[in-house]
């Protein structure tokens, strides 16, 4: 059982899942020497034919229409160790004067990309990711409809350094019954800027980039990839939207296969320029009633993993980039500065 608690002094709240404890740790045994990849295959739960070593799906797209089996190209569980449970209640009961607690009610899915156990996102055609993008989508979309969830966050693990535990390529999202106070923060930002000027924040930070283009990694006619100007993390890149929607579920079908094809683009670089970092992927949205906003526009966020915050960044809440934007741009796009960014990544 999951439970919330508020934390006063940051006005948020902390999810405590016990459960998570009992998540296994695929990648210490498959990256040991001698691991046999076969072995790995035939008990990895999320391969085809080891359907019954999950929880039944919510969602698949297949090849034929027999449930739980063999045949699918993208499938959605329930997740075995979840953070949190749709049958839990939002209601709030007070411990005191000061201390507060709420049920652990929401959503935790996986989203299998692949059957493939060893292929990465980035190396799908881009049909695949297409898929994968749809099926986030539409895992989005009918979740929101329950009136309990405020928010949901999709969001891809890449390596054990990123917080993964299992090799097969997937990713997850939680639909959580509260906004988190750092997503409160972004959006009441880009509210207090948009009253103040009648323009949406990130439409104005993409035409700024794009008029700058030395920070540019990769573009379409319907995204551009860029390393943020003042990026928290070496090697950080947002792919942002050139069609104003402030929320993902709102996105045209049409429009994912273009975000396909760049976010391809963007992992090869990342993979090859960097020798396939840990990452962490997630996709920033509005929250429950501002999906129709002008003052938000949702993103794709990609933070690599190649340093560790310490003492000053966790008690400050600032970061140390050690590689400037630039730099980081130049050389994923065209191998410009490879020296000396990847030095001072590491």
């Amino acid at each position: 059982m999951s439970i919330l608690r508020y934390d006063p002094t940051s006005n948020d709240w902390v999810i405590f899942a016990p459960s998570r404890t009992r998540r296994p740790y695929e990648l210490k045994k498959t990256d040991s020497p001698g691991a046999d990849s076969r072995l790995a295959e035939r008990s990895c739960p999320f391969c085809p034919g080891n359907e019954h070593l999950t929880p039944p799906e919510v969602f698949a797209m297949r090849d034929h229409s027999t449930p739980n089996a063999a045949g699918w190209r993208v499938r959605v569980i329930p997740n075995k160790f979840p953070a949190l449970t749709i049958e839990e209640e939002t209601h709030r009961t007070d411990d005191g004067p000061i201390f507060r607690h709420m049920g652990g009610c929401g959503a935790h899915e996986v989203i299998i990309e692949s059957p493939r156990h060893n292929t990465m996102l980035a190396e799908q055609p881009v049909e695949q990711i297409d898929a994968v993008l749809r099926t986030m989508q539409l895992r989005f979309n009918d979740l929101m409809r329950d009136t309990r969830f405020q928010t949901i966050v999709l969001f891809k693990n890449h390596g054990e350094a990123a917080g993964t535990s299992l090799q097969h390529p997937h990713c997850q999202l939680i639909a959580t019954p509260v906004v988190p106070q750092l997503l409160r923060l972004k959006h009441r930002i880009a509210t207090d800027y948009f009253d103040q000027t009648g323009r949406c924040l990130y439409c104005v930070l993409l035409h700024e980039e794009l008029a700058a283009g030395t920070r540019i990694v990769a573009e379409n006619d319907r995204y551009a990839a860029f390393a943020p100007y003042a990026s928290h993390v070496p090697f950080e890149i947002w792919i942002l939207p050139r069609t104003h929607r402030a929320s993902f579920g709102l996105v045209e079908p049409a429009h994912l296969r273009p975000l396909a094809e760049l976010l391809k683009t963007v992992l090869l670089k990342l993979h090859a320029g960097l020798e396939n970092p840990a990452f962490n992927l997630t996709v920033h949205t509005a929250p429950r009633g501002d999906e129709d906003k002008e003052y938000f526009l949702w993103h794709l966020q990609i933070m690599p993993r190649l340093t560790t915050p310490a003492g000053f960044e966790l008690g400050s809440g600032m970061s140390i980039n050690t590689v400037l934007p630039e730099d980081a741009a130049s050389y994923l796009r065209d191998g410009a500065a490879a020296t000396d960014a990847l030095t001072a990544a590491r």
